[in-house]
């Protein structure tokens, strides 16, 4: 290996082209690492190929962009032409490529501005590059910023190098060339556009969109057949993206962005639209349409069933109550007509031994039975017997049951029990009292199970509402942005932009109608007369 080229002490060979080899380099005069080219040994005595590396340089040196590998000198040494440049800490995206590393939607849509820009800056200096592919993109360690590199077989398009370009008339990565450079024809910036339309394609697939088994088979590709679409891909994937990609793809130059500069603005836009969608924050951003449908229709299901399930849970703990109502007045009845004998005749024993077999089956809060005098003859709680029965604290509950009185009470435990009192008849006439609690626990977990079955319900239905309103905004706000770039593509005079959407609802009625609309306006256009040139005034 070399261990110097001029004041450049050669350090170690990082890269290798199809032209050069790449070395990492160091400048003693600057203290400053830095990347030596140097031509290929077979291809140092030819001629051509000399001439096009000097040539290379000629055209790089003129270059300085942030997004460009800046060259600071050419040389040559013992007939070892090199060209001293930037050396970029970094991966190119042939690493992402070839380790199947992930980059998001946005870092991809950055990378295409930037490269775009880049590229638009060469164009405008006269320089194609016509080998942009992912091998010859850098991405800054630090910065993250792209760096194109290698404009190893650029065009400086002026007449003087029209011999010269040539021997390299063909040259490039046959994965990444435009069509015209596949067929050997007249390259313009266009052709670079196209190649890194293929670049974007493969980075947000994964796949490049014309492949084949041989050379020719890609060439044919690229020159006849449509890439795979994009939206079979990746579904995901915004609307006006595919649709950028789709254009930069077009086999007629024309079609394609005509200067990375629209290519920069147009990938801007999906920017953008990314930003809004929630990929980047920020204060002051309008809310979506997604997200504004799905608040409103959740908001609206949320109110609504919330108060249709107040409603039923009122209903029904009614029906619940005047059920437990019902029984518990039947049974107080019963249980005074079993009482009224041993009452009558003071069986006091007998009225007893019924209230503990009665209680032994069943969980009643309580059950006492009182005589004329209202003194407790029979309860369930041994203590009460021979006092006086009293209430306090009771609040009155209608009651639909003829002849039983209804009262709500709260133990000193906490509980609530609801205090059914029957009177004990005899011969019509009452000779006494049956008061039968009941526990309203088990009434209130019913009704609060339903409840909590009706808050579950309005929950689900509310989420899935809002859900649903928010994919059909997306939906529609997709379409929406469709018909938006679409009618600036036509303000700005391309009367050959298609949507070319199939869509089997009104939102593909409307794209046909736009389709018919511009195809009328550049039929319109193609036959209208060409204005003649103004005339100079006549001097008098």
């Amino acid at each position: 290996m070399i261990e110097r080229l001029g004041r450049y002490q050669i350090r170690e060979l990082v890269g290798e082209g199809a032209m050069a080899s790449v070395y990492k380099a160091y400048d003693p005069q600057i203290n400053r690492t830095i990347a030596v080219k140097l031509l290929k040994a077979q291809l140092r005595e030819d001629g051509e190929y000399h001439a096009r590396f000097l040539r290379e340089a000629k055209g790089a040196g003129v270059l300085s962009h942030p997004n460009i590998v800046t060259v600071f000198d050419v040389g040559e040494d013992n007939n070892h032409p090199y060209i001293a440049m930037e050396l970029v800490d970094g991966p190119t995206l042939a690493d992402y490529v070839r380790e199947k590393k992930t980059l998001t939607t946005v870092e991809i849509v950055q990378i295409g501005i930037e490269l775009t820009r880049a590229l638009d800056y060469a164009h405008r200096k006269g320089i194609v590059h016509r080998d942009v592919k992912p091998g010859n993109i850098m991405l800054s360690r630090d910065t993250h910023a792209v760096k194109v590199a290698d404009f190893g077989i650029c065009r400086i398009d002026d007449s003087d190098a029209t011999q010269q370009t040539q021997v390299g008339g063909v040259l490039g990565t046959p994965h990444y060339m435009s069509p015209e450079q596949v067929l050997g024809q007249r390259v313009d910036a266009r052709s670079d556009l196209f190649s890194a339309g293929v670049v974007m394609y493969q980075l947000l697939t994964g796949a490049l969109p014309f492949e084949g088994e041989t050379l020719i088979s890609v060439a044919y590709k690229i020159t006849k057949s449509e890439p795979p679409p994009l939206d079979k891909l990746r579904p995901d994937l915004p609307h006006t993206l595919r649709r950028i990609i789709e254009r930069a793809l077009k086999k007629q130059p024309e079609k394609r962005f005509q200067s990375g500069e629209d290519f920069a603005k147009a990938l801007s836009g999906v920017a953008s639209e990314l930003a809004e969608d929630g990929k980047a924050k920020g204060t002051g951003r309008r809310i979506s349409l997604g997200v504004r449908w799905a608040v409103m229709m959740a908001a609206l299901v949320a109110v609504t069933m919330t108060l249709t399930a107040l409603v039923l849970y009122k209903q029904q703990y009614g029906a619940m109550m005047d059920q437990v109502k019902g029984y518990g007045g039947s049974l107080a009845k019963f249980m005074a007509a079993q009482n009224a004998v041993p009452l009558l005749s003071e069986d006091w024993a007998a009225i007893e031994v019924f209230v503990q077999e009665t209680v032994s089956g069943q969980d009643f809060a309580s059950i006492v039975v009182v005589d004329h005098q209202g003194i407790i003859r029979g309860s369930k709680d041994p203590s009460q017997m021979n006092n006086r029965y009293t209430l306090e604290g009771a609040t009155p509950v209608e009651s639909s049951e003829a002849g039983v009185t209804v009262k709500s009470h709260r133990l000193a435990d906490g509980r609530d029990v609801l205090d059914f009192a029957a009177p004990i008849l005899f011969q019509g006439k009452a000779i006494g009292q049956i008061h039968l609690g009941l526990f309203e626990a088990p009434l209130t977990a019913v009704a609060n199970l339903m409840l909590a079955l009706l808050a579950m319900l309005t929950l689900v239905t509310t989420a899935a509402v809002a859900l649903g309103s928010y994919l059909l905004a997306r939906r529609l706000s997709g379409a929406i942005r469709v018909l938006k770039n679409s009618l600036s593509e036509l303000g700005k005079g391309r009367y050959d932009y298609r949507i070319a959407e199939t869509r089997s609802d009104e939102i593909g009625e409307v794209y046909t109608v736009f389709d018919a609309t511009a195809a009328a306006l550049e039929a319109r256009h193609d036959a209208a007369p060409a204005k003649p040139p103004e005339s100079s005034p006549a001097p008098h």
